[in-house]
């Protein structure tokens, strides 16, 4: 009877050719998948990428961008794009319903991917296989990527076309085959990021390109960015609709997008999220688990390398100047969100593929002592928070309790479970497979059972679900007006014209038959309104209540008709 292979043996095969690949695209896949189906939109930037890329197939024009008659001149096209291509093959799936937002999340979702693979690539010309083989692994898994997989936003494809021009410059920097054909696909991944949301690829780019030439005063593996098909490429694929969307706004998309996005961004706190430096290293042992444990030991490795001869630790070296002068510029930056660092967390799960390696190899107790309470605090963040989400399932202040207790006992459980084999077993291999367990069982709750159920944050589902029941959809002949709630998601789940008003223009201008969406605070001046035209607000359901999370107000909203008022 032959002999199982040992965990580093098996280890070993598993990242061996075209099976390391398979493997971790198959980790990304399960990352991301948890709560693609049953999730509700999301409002706001998921809500307004969604609809923008359902009124192109609307409408047929793909190269404005448009939430209703509102311009959207934030980012470019290139998400808008994919999701149209994705929505309208789910067309068959969705019963030829434009407003499934798990047809426009598939981009996401393959974007994930791509940043999973491409980490891989990047990793296997910096470092020994299963060292980079264990990095992409933990960056498939990890909890933040794997939520902006499951979103219809920018961000995860973002890092997807980021990452593979990353690696593209790892391979040109580490091994220069082909070095032409990788020059072309760095070229070609930077257009499509700059497609994608603008300046960011160009950014990490550019930083990591400066400080290695600050660092090492070598240019020479760089010359094959300059071959003229290359920057070609990329103004071809960035060209025609730049042109396009300059024509079709006449240069206001740019004023627009640098006056109202991209400036206020650099000079404050943009829509409230000014934070202090240091919110994106605070955060970092939560989003970037499970490769939390290997942390402390990829600090470490990243320390040696900064002091070790340049010939000695070149290849470690291009990670630090891909991870350090992005993640200091967003830290510097005022306006902060919490994905704003995602492109970096390639480069810094390979340190802690190579740091468990090292630590593993040279016996750092200490270090793994400080990665196992760092595990613990950034698993702790993530069990905090399916107990706190379980509190907004439907039900009494006693069944909140109850669940809050399952959620969280069940979430300290797996992670116990996590931190025994991390105590335990020395192997980097086990180590990371038991974090990326533990890290799937997390997603799989978070996404696909707590925050699905929490109802009293998805008010706009909630509100479409109360007007199906009443029967008072919007229809061509049976307009909706909503009053006082002014969120896309509810646009997006009802129709593109959808009236978001105000109690004037509600009271002015709505016919007997149509249907109303009330908030709560909106209602007596509605009805003051209708009345002065010899209307009532008849209301044909309970009210939908819960919390409005894109602005923290708990809101009611009333479902119902405009009819005539009765004859004194």
């Amino acid at each position: 009877m032959p002999t199982p292979p040992a965990p580093a043996a098996l280890f070993e095969q598993l990242a061996r050719g075209w099976r390391g690949y398979l493997l971790i695209a198959l980790i990304a896949l399960a990352g991301a998948l948890p709560g693609v189906w049953r999730m509700p939109v999301m409002d706001r930037d998921e809500a307004r990428f969604a609809q923008a890329s359902r009124q192109m197939l609307e409408t047929g024009d793909f190269i404005r961008i448009r939430v209703q008659d509102t311009p959207r001149n934030k980012k470019p096209i290139g998400i808008h794009w994919l999701q149209t291509v994705t929505a309208e093959a789910a067309l068959p799936l969705t019963g030829g319903r434009l407003n499934e937002i798990w047809a426009y999340r598939l981009p996401s979702v393959l974007g994930a991917i791509l940043a999973a693979c491409a980490t891989f690539w990047a990793g296997t010309a910096l470092m020994s296989r299963r060292a980079a083989f264990m990095g992409a692994a933990l960056f498939a898994a990890g909890v933040l990527m794997g939520f902006e997989a499951m979103t219809a936003k920018t961000d995860a494809m973002l890092v997807g076309f980021t990452t593979l021009a990353m690696a593209a410059l790892a391979r040109l920097y580490a091994e220069p085959r082909r070095p032409r054909l990788l020059a072309l696909a760095f070229w070609a991944a930077l257009g499509a990021g700059v497609l994608t949301k603008g300046p960011v690829t160009p950014m990490v780019a550019g930083l990591s390109l400066a400080a290695l030439a600050l660092w090492e005063r070598r240019f020479a593996w760089m010359k094959p960015l300059l071959w003229w098909p290359g920057p070609a490429l990329c103004a071809l694929i960035v060209a025609p609709w730049v042109i396009a969307i300059a024509q079709a706004t006449h240069g206001g998309f740019f004023t627009a997008m640098f006056g109202g996005d991209i400036a206020p961004k650099l000079a404050g706190g943009q829509e409230g999220h000014a934070q202090w430096p240091g919110y994106h290293a605070l955060l970092l042992s939560a989003l970037i688990f499970p490769a939390t444990f290997a942390l402390p030991a990829a600090a470490r490795l990243g320390w040696r390398t900064l002091k070790t001869p340049r010939e000695a630790a070149a290849r470690l070296r291009f990670l630090l100047a891909w991870a350090l002068p992005t993640f200091l510029a967003f830290e510097v930056l005022p306006t902060k969100l919490a994905h704003y660092t995602l492109p970096t967390y390639p480069a810094i799960a390979l340190l802690c593929g190579a740091g468990a390696f090292a630590a593993s190899r040279e016996h750092w107790r200490l270090t793994k002592a400080i990665g196992l309470v760092l595990f613990g605090a950034g698993g702790a963040v993530i069990v905090a928070l399916l107990a706190y989400g379980a509190t907004y399932m439907p039900g009494d202040a006693a069944a909140d309790l109850r669940r809050e207790i399952q959620a969280g006992l069940l979430g300290a459980g797996v992670l116990a479970a996590a931190l025994v084999v991390l105590s335990l077993f020395r192997q980097p291999f086990v180590r990371a497979a038991s974090g990326i367990v533990a890290a799937m069982a997390f997603s799989y709750m978070l996404r696909e059972h707590v925050l699905p159920e929490a109802r009293s944050l998805h008010v706009s589902a909630e509100a479409e679900a109360a007007l199906t029941r009443a029967r008072r959809l919007p229809t061509p002949t049976r307009p909706l007006w909503v009053v006082g709630y002014r969120e896309t998601s509810i646009v997006f789940l009802t129709r593109t014209d959808a009236k978001l008003a105000t109690p004037a223009e509600a009271g002015r201008d709505a016919a007997i038959g149509d249907a109303l969406l009330i908030e709560g605070r909106m209602l007596p001046q509605t009805e003051a309104e209708l009345a002065a035209r010899g209307l009532v607000f008849v209301q044909k359901a309970p009210p939908v209540t819960g919390l409005n999370y894109g602005n923290g107000q708990f809101v009611a909203l009333f479902v119902g008709d405009v009819e005539e008022a009765p004859k004194t």
